[in-house]
This record gives structure tokens, C-alpha cells and sequence, in this order.
């Protein structure tokens, strides 16, 4: 796959490209609302940096330059950016069952809401995620 090709995946974010001596800086700015879980990225391989937009925040992912190290880093971010993009649809997937759920129990007795039931089968992979606290567990950083 070609350079552009693999930045084209994360071109909505991707504020700049730096080269600073022998490293490559990814400037990527995502919502503030997103969060970068620790066991993704090494503290030593990321930098804040001022958006001036509060509803965003701008961080410095750094790679040496060679392709390895370049490779690790642009699938380190496309990782952070599925994991809160699923988190974001989860989040709103999980507040429209909750409103489907408050009209069935408005418009329906209570015999009938007793016979309610759930049954939901989750892969133990996403299970042990959540329990792990993956995406709980996110650097904090200005």
C-alpha cells in the first residue's frame, strides 16, 4: 500500500505531517470527547498540542523514519479511530434502545412487560475488552 493510500484512511484528522531530525510527527486532531487508551500508544510516542477549537484536541504521534516504525504508528491511530467510532455509534445505538424502551413500557400493562425478555449473544473477545476497561483506561492529556 502506498504512503498515500495509508493516510488517505485518516485524512479527516490528519492536521499536519512533520519531519522533526530523525522522527516523523502525525499531527491528528479528534474530538475531545475521544480518549486514547494507554495500552495503544506509548506516552513517549505522543504529544498534545493546542487546536484552538474547544471541541477538539490535537495530538503529535511520533514514529522514527523507517517503514516499520511508520507502519506501527498510522495503525496505531486507524486503531484509536475504529475504537471511538464504535464507541460513538454504540453510545448512540444504546440511547435509542433506551428511548424504544421507555415507549414500550408507556404503552403497554404491566402483565405484558413482565413477559419481557433479552437474550443477547457477545463474543467473549469484545467481553473481556470492556472488562479490561480498554477504552476506560485513556491518557490524559491537555
Amino acid at each position: 500500500m502506498s504512503f498515500y493510500q495509508q493516510i488517505a484512511q485518516f485524512s479527516d484528522y490528519l492536521h499536519s505531517i512533520r519531519k522533526l531530525e530523525e522522527y516523523l510527527s502525525f499531527d491528528i486532531v479528534f474530538s475531545v470527547k475521544w480518549g486514547i487508551p494507554k495500552s495503544i500508544v506509548d506516552e513517549g510516542q505522543l504529544i498534545p498540542f493546542a487546536t484552538g477549537d474547544e471541541n477538539t484536541k490535537g495530538f503529535s504521534f511520533v514514529s522514527g523514519i523507517n517503514e516499520k516504525e511508520i507502519n506501527e504508528i498510522i495503525n496505531k491511530i486507524l486503531k484509536i479511530i475504529k475504537l471511538n467510532k464504535d464507541r460513538e455509534i454504540k453510545d448512540r445505538l444504546f440511547k435509542e434502545t433506551i428511548e424504544k424502551l421507555k415507549n414500550t413500557f408507556e404503552k403497554n400493562d404491566l402483565e405484558k412487560l413482565r413477559k419481557l425478555y433479552f437474550d443477547f449473544e457477545i463474543e467473549e473477545k469484545s467481553l473481556e475488552n470492556e472488562q479490561n476497561g480498554e477504552l476506560r483506561e485513556n491518557i490524559e492529556l491537555a
